[in-house]
């Protein structure tokens, strides 16, 4: 008895940190952070050879990672020399498919196994529903990337050349690798000046269509990708996920196109340009805000209205398994059939003579309202932080507003507020880039996956007025 005694007073061992996939997706993406601002800070990454300002290497390193382009450097290519440039292409290609798929290549290529715990990170990394074949996926991911990257650097090549010449050789691979990881940063500073995009090639039809098409099959989704090249196109056999986030992206792009035509057709944004380059503007403003940031029209030229709609479409984003942000094309088309659903009593969501599951509409709504309320804050804290930091004429609601969705979306389009930003808005706008890479389900998982007590019980229903 004495020594049972005597044992139960030694104090038990501290129980291991239990890490679930939505922790190691954050921290992994934490970790390429701040090891690429411990790069990009160094003197050997800028052209003046200084060391750059940590909190703006950090910011800088998430807008890479999280595929942004916001910038408060002034301009990528005028700052950085070609070591950081390359080093904030990596990071852009980390962010764009994924730090595990990465990850599993280089374990591939040492021949280590890939663990169990490997797999449910990658499959909550890309949306799947099981465990088998992530390894598969992952190497079918890396390969059509690089295919597609390829393919548009080709495309880029000859008008970049022929416009910059040996120097558009880069710019055409930077900016190919950018648009498919829907990143929106741009190393045109040199030659086409500070900040200006895609703003020199406006009226370029195969840089426009190019840097389009690159676009939108980043914001697609890998799964859509390889859906439609399994089923080689053929609409009747493609999955159910894959239809509904090429109807809603179709329908997102036309609407998109024929408002900014209509719009901005006698605005000071598209002032000089042909009918011509004003259609192909047109179709550019409604394809790069979902989740991308490449522009060729200055944004704070824009109409109110063109700019409000320019949020919505940032808010929404590209598509689940993408490289792009945003609340999701799938998000979107649930929120519109619960709602219709709504109005008309119906207790069953449907869609192409299916039936949505009620998880994936409280999953939807769950997104919706996190996302809202994120930028909500956000846009309350710089609106108070930013006053005396920025022009009084930079610094409205509605520029505001605009760079906050830009940055939990993902989008990297600026109305120029983030270059003047205090240390505050930097470390606000930083951690909405990080939430809007890592995602609000993958968030919210990290502090809410354990189950209580309450979510073991069925209670009775009861009916609440609404409306």
């Amino acid at each position: 008895m004495t020594d049972i005694k005597q044992q139960r007073k030694f104090p038990k061992h501290p129980r291991r940190i239990q890490l679930n996939p939505a922790h190691k997706i954050a921290l992994g993406f934490l970790a390429v952070i701040l090891i690429g601002a411990l790069i990009l800070c160094m003197p050997i990454c800028a052209r003046s050879g200084k060391w750059m300002n940590y909190l703006d290497a950090v910011f800088t390193a998430t807008s890479a990672v999280s595929t942004t382009g916001l910038v408060v450097v002034g301009d990528t290519a005028s700052y950085f020399n070609m070591f950081g440039q390359v080093i904030l292409l990596i990071l852009i290609q980390f962010g764009g498919v994924g730090f595990m798929c990465i990850t599993t290549l280089f374990m591939l290529l040492l021949r280590r196994k890939i663990t169990i715990s490997d797999r449910m990170v990658m499959k909550a990394e890309f949306n799947q529903t099981e465990n088998r074949g992530m390894v598969r996926l992952g190497r079918n991911i890396m390969l059509v990337t690089l295919g597609i990257e390829a393919v548009g650097f080709l495309l880029l090549l000859y008008p970049f050349v022929s416009r910059n010449g040996a120097i558009g050789v880069w710019q055409a691979a930077f900016t190919s690798v950018s648009a498919f990881c829907n990143a929106g940063f741009d190393v045109m500073g040199v030659t086409q000046g500070a900040g200006s995009s895609l703003m020199g090639f406006a009226s370029n039809v195969m840089v426009n269509l190019s840097v389009s098409f690159l676009i939108i099959l980043g914001g697609f989704g890998f799964t859509v990708l390889m859906d439609i090249g399994k089923n080689k196109g053929n609409f009747r056999k493609l999955s159910y996920h894959t239809k509904i986030v090429l109807i809603t992206s179709f329908v997102l792009i036309i609407s998109g196109w024929a408002f900014f035509l209509g719009v901005e057709y006698g605005g000071k944004a598209m002032t000089g340009m042909t009918a011509g380059d004003k259609v192909l503007a047109s179709l550019f403003q409604s394809i790069s805000p979902r989740s991308t940031g490449f522009a060729t029209v200055e944004q704070s030229d824009l109409t109110s209205a063109s700019k409000f709609m320019t949020m919505l479409l940032m808010f929404v984003g590209a598509s689940p398994g993408s490289t792009g942000g945003g609340i999701r094309t799938t998000t979107l088309t649930i929120l519109v059939l619960v709602t219709i659903a709504g109005i008309r009593g119906n207790d069953e969501v449907t869609m192409l003579k299916r039936k949505i599951h009620p998880r994936n509409s409280r999953k939807a709504v769950g997104v919706f309202v996190s996302s809202l309320l994120v930028v909500i804050a956000a846009a309350f804290v710089l609106l108070i932080s930013e006053r005396g930091h920025a022009d009084a004429d930079t610094l409205t609601f509605e520029n505001v507003l605009f760079e906050v969705i830009s940055a939990y979306t993902t989008a990297g389009l600026s109305c120029g507020i983030s270059g003047t930003l205090s240390v505050l808005g930097k470390i606000i706008m930083t951690l909405l880039m990080f939430f809007g890479r890592v995602g609000m389900v993958t968030i919210g998982l990290m502090f809410l996956h354990k189950k209580g007590v309450d979510d073991r019980i069925t209670y009775p229903e009861v009916d609440i007025m609404i409306g």
